[in-house]
């Protein structure tokens, strides 16, 4: 949801691939002294059910920033040798330092953050989280770390930061620009950088806010992928949107079958579509971890019309699937959403999906009356 207030140098390539790093793999480590290894955490996976979701469950944490720091003389300062962030697929780090050692002191540190593009802030520190593995003496050659855990009372800010993948490669997926920013609005280096604030304790979240432009959550709120990926499409809009709010009035509480307003239905549905699209589902999950089925059709028992957000989410995803009238994907709407801000469905179905060549009759059209939704 959206807390509502009263009205008044990285290519795509790199943060894609994972492989952005100032270390060579493929080199010759006889050269080189390294650090090796797994960044995992622990997490509550909401997505399994409620059941599953009371155990923990580990995973690994894609492209994460890490640091290479040490010393390369026994007098020296602690300084700064390396960086990069962890395989985008498996959450491998592989973090060396020019010359074969020995080094005194050398050690890893992660950040809750990949590269300037998204990261996970404490609320009253206003910094990312941070852990190192331990430090080791003497070092020389390649060291394997092993799998390192991120520490308990941190585990959601990694499970957000892993989370955010799944978002961006579909948005950089539709960015047509070449920019490796969430939008083409910002050239790369210069991008627009998405911040949640969370902690182990937070007791107050759920929501975007329009004021700071971070996205708050409290404890729980982490443990469902759909719930971080529904605030992010808060954020996401806006960015598509250059930084213009849409009035979404009537918005507090919004269930997903019953009718608000046009406005609310609009940026809620979109966020829920944000979603599930993101995951490849067509669902919403709670964080504890019930969920929301979003199929629907005239004789599901909601309220019916544009003004329903679940009605809105379940249009959006069926004009994205792989057989749609939209060739297959988002990538059509998100460039639309870029040109043109629409202040509903409404605005954004008769008037702006022409301007972008996308259709809206037969099977657009059908897929519209299937969700009771009639222009």
């Amino acid at each position: 949801m959206i807390r509502y207030r009263h009205p008044a140098a990285l290519t795509v390539v790199a943060i894609l691939s994972g492989t952005l790093t100032s270390c060579d793999q493929s080199a010759d480590d006889a050269a080189k002294t390294c650090l090796t290894g797994k960044l995992t955490y622990d997490h509550h996976d909401a997505e399994a059910g409620k059941d599953a979701a009371k155990a923990l469950t580990n995973s690994v944490a894609r492209n994460a920033n890490w640091e290479l720091r040490g010393k390369t003389s026994a007098s020296g300062r602690t300084r700064l040798l390396a960086s990069g962030v962890t395989d985008r697929n498996n959450g491998t780090f592989h973090a060396c330092s020019d010359g074969p050692g020995p080094l005194p002191e050398l050690y890893v540190r992660f950040r809750s953050s990949s590269t300037k593009l998204w990261r996970v802030i404490g609320p009253a520190s206003k910094t990312e989280f941070t852990f190192e593995t331990r430090h080791l003496r003497n070092v020389t050659g390649s060291n394997d770390l092993g799998s390192v855990k991120a520490p308990a009372d941190q585990q959601g800010a990694w499970k957000i930061v892993d989370t955010l993948n799944d978002l961006y490669r579909k948005a950089a997926e539709a960015n047509s620009s070449g920019s490796a920013c969430w939008t083409r609005h910002q050239r790369s280096g210069k991008c627009d950088r998405l911040t949640f604030t969370w902690a182990a304790d937070a007791t107050k979240g759920g929501y975007w806010d329009p004021g700071s432009r971070n996205v708050v959550l409290e404890a729980e709120d982490a443990n469902s992928k759909h719930l971080i990926l529904h605030e992010a499409g808060h954020w996401l809009q806006f960015e598509l949107y250059g930084h213009r709010d849409t009035d979404a009035p009537g918005c507090d509480g919004h269930p997903f079958d019953r009718t608000t307003t046009r406005g609310c239905a609009w940026t809620e549905g979109f966020a829920d579509a944000v979603a599930a699209y993101s995951l490849g589902d067509y669902r919403y999950v709670y964080g504890d971890g019930s969920d929301f089925d979003l199929h629907n059709d005239p004789n599901t028992p909601w309220d019916k019309g544009d003004a329903v957000q679940g009605r809105i989410g379940s249009s959006l995803l069926d004009l994205w699937a792989k057989d749609g009238p939209d060739g297959g994907s988002w990538n059509k709407h998100i460039q639309l959403m870029t040109d043109h801000h629409s202040t509903d469905f409404n605005e954004y179905f008769t008037a702006d999906r022409p301007k972008a060549g996308l259709p809206t009759t037969d099977a657009a059209k059908q897929i519209l009356d299937d969700h009771t939704i009639t222009y």
